[in-house]
């Protein structure tokens, strides 16, 4: 596939089109851009056709028109809303409480967390009918799901053999990774469910 490499500042207009579409309820321009974002993040192309319920072929259409128009394209997806927006109907709902409980690697999205625009997401794919991710709060509500934030359990049964292993990490095994680093012009990445951050020799600190 052909790889593609944006500028700072167009990553920047494209993440402030993501939040346009938000905000106008336009479930089109927000699969569209946010595959443009994707693209340029270097995922893999399957993947995002997966995600999105699109083709390959029809992404590779639209990073073409979006090279040739430009941002100015993006732009005149938007729209204000196009009229009353139909409801779920009861067994649609069961279907999402049922998508919600089983979680979003179920349903094909690679993150683990759910939040409202990849529920959003998915009832346009499965259903064809876009909702408002804000209206969606109030609907996961009535099916009797709710915000839940994570918790912090610790898992360690002996503080005092922790706060050793702890204290071995900082003084003696975390500066001979950066020693080895530095020496070998290496990066160091970190990384969990959800982001990454880097330390490079170059560094002054851990971002």
């Amino acid at each position: 596939m052909v790889s593609v490499s944006c500028s700072k500042a167009i990553m920047e207009e494209l993440e402030k089109e993501l939040v346009r579409a938000h905000a106008l309820n336009n479930l089109r321009l927000y699969k569209l851009v946010q595959g443009l974002v994707w693209i340029a993040e270097g995922r893999p192309w399957p993947e995002i056709g997966k995600l999105l319920g699109v083709s390959v072929k029809t992404l590779e259409n639209r990073l073409k028109r979006f090279m040739v128009q430009g941002l100015a394209w993006l732009r005149g997806q938007h729209y204000q809303g196009r009229g009353r927006k139909s409801k779920p109907t009861p067994e649609q709902k069961r279907q999402v409480r049922d998508w919600v409980e089983k979680g979003p690697q179920a349903n094909g999205f690679s993150c683990g967390v759910w939040n409202t625009a990849m529920i959003a997401e998915l009832i346009w794919r499965r259903f064809g009918v876009s909702y408002n991710p804000r209206y969606l709060s109030t609907l996961l509500k009535k099916l009797g799901l709710s915000y839940q934030k994570a918790r912090f359990i610790s898992d360690r049964s002996d503080e005092e053999e922790y706060k050793q292993a702890r204290r071995q990490w900082v003084e003696q095994t975390w500066p001979r990774i950066v020693q080895q680093a530095k020496a070998t012009g290496a990066v160091i990445l970190f990384t969990d469910e959800v982001s990454f951050a880097m330390w490079g020799s170059l560094s002054r600190s851990i971002r």
